[in-house]
């Protein structure tokens, strides 16, 4: 129940925002056409690459060292301070490579060099947001987190619909609404760590460099994650259109409702999960079993969900984005498989194996651009939803294999109880 009742103030916290979001992308979408929904998307899919090598995966380092408490919870200040200090020296990496070669770069995936110094920042601002927020989950405060990511949506959809609509600042403005919003909410989660002690001149470089230890292996695996995420973007960019791609990112968007849910989902399965692997009974390992299958069930139902109800979305959108309809179910499936490999990734990094999930990010890249590329070029812009359903799927059966050698799982237990019933 207690799972339960998290889950459903993280489904509510993932689904306003989204609602809000929902309510702004046909908006901007009937507003900036379809080839500037496209340079929406190449530069959605550049941030989602640099973004966790900026963040360096500062919160789930947090989160583990708060149930695993190496260096003791009175350090745990200590801990928060020093972590989120490294990812401002990538940062300073990262701006200073996009000031440089930005332009190339930007030549390479036909997007207008301005924005290549602006993406750093971009990826910056989404830190300290996403440390309150999970400050707030592994406390179990989901009341908190709901009022301080919804008011954070709320914000970015007012400041959307003044630059783009009102100012009409065209795509411009939809990159400065999340940025603007992102940043405000910065400050305010700067103070809101300051308020709670979280937020300490005590700076230790053991601190950093466990954070640093815990980053790396990480880094190729959410680059990897990025990219099988966002590639389909570039690919489509360069082999068919920016048109085209506008109106794949309307249909992706809509699909990817089921990663609201799997975000709500991860949320509160996370410190449930670490709860029930440190207590290690057989009894909690059964649980774990019952709520994994209940939660890849949930996932699919979600999908199916999402798509039946997408076509009655898409009254909103002018009819040349009608066309979008048709990728929503495979990245609505995508997601659901993603879901999958969230409720079997946490023991990788609760037993502090991150060196599989690197092992695993190279996998991922090399089948990801192979599928994007040959499925776009045989079947067009609707092979780039195969490859990204296909690349989840593989990457959950891996995921699956390498957790149950970290820490195996009694799939079967229900089976072997009605044997048992029945000798």
């Amino acid at each position: 129940m207690k799972l339960l009742k998290s889950l459903s103030l993280y489904t509510i916290s993932g689904l306003s925002s989204k609602a809000a979001g929902f309510l702004i992308l046909p908006i901007v979408a009937n507003v900036v056409g379809t080839e500037n929904m496209g340079i929406l998307g190449l530069i959605y899919a550049t941030t989602g690459v640099v973004a966790p090598l900026i963040i360096l995966s500062v919160t789930s380092a947090i989160s583990v060292e708060f149930y695993r408490g190496d260096f003791g919870k009175k350090n745990f200040p200590s801990y928060v301070s020093s972590s989120i200090l490294n990812p401002l020296v990538s940062f300073g990496i990262f701006l200073l490579l996009f000031l440089i070669f930005g332009k190339y770069l930007a030549q390479a995936i036909q997007l207008d060099p301005k924005w290549m110094p602006v993406i750093p920042f971009y990826c910056l601002v989404i830190l300290i947001p996403s440390v309150i927020s999970v400050i707030y989950q592994v406390n179990n405060q989901p009341l908190k987190h709901v009022t301080f990511n919804v008011g954070m949506t709320l914000l970015e959809m007012a400041l959307a619909l003044l630059f783009v609509v009102a100012l009409k600042w065209n795509y411009d403005g939809r990159v400065w609404s999340i940025v603007g919003s992102k940043g405000i909410f910065t400050i305010i989660g700067l103070y809101l760590l300051h308020r709670s002690g979280l937020l300490t001149r005590k700076i230790s470089k053991e601190y950093q460099l466990d954070a640093w230890k815990f980053a790396i292996p990480l880094i190729p695996a959410y680059v990897a994650s990025s990219i099988v995420n966002f590639s389909d973007r570039i690919f489509i960019g360069n082999m068919e259109n920016l048109g085209d791609l506008g109106i794949y990112e309307t249909g992706y968007k809509i699909g990817s409702v089921v990663l609201v849910l799997q975000s709500a989902f991860a949320l509160a399965w996370v410190p449930f999960l670490y709860e029930l692997i440190k207590r290690d009974t057989e009894a909690a390992r059964r649980k774990i079993v019952l709520y994994t299958y209940a939660g890849m069930a949930g996932f699919i139902l979600a999908a199916l969900g999402v798509t039946i109800l997408a076509p009655l979305v898409y009254y909103l959108f002018k009819p040349e984005y009608h066309g979008g309809v048709q990728y929503v179910f495979w990245i609505a499936l995508s997601y659901s498989f993603y879901g999958w490999y969230v409720l079997r990734s946490g023991y990788v990094m609760y037993f502090k194996q991150n060196i599989y999930l690197t092992y695993l990010a190279f996998v991922k890249i090399v089948v990801n651009l192979t599928l994007n590329y040959f499925l776009i070029k045989y079947y067009g812009v609707i092979g780039a939803a195969y490859a990204t359903a296909i690349s989840f799927f593989i990457e959950f059966v891996l995921i699956h294999f390498i957790s149950e050698r970290i820490y195996p799982l009694p799939w079967g237990y229900f089976l072997k109880n009605r044997n048992d019933k029945k000798v």
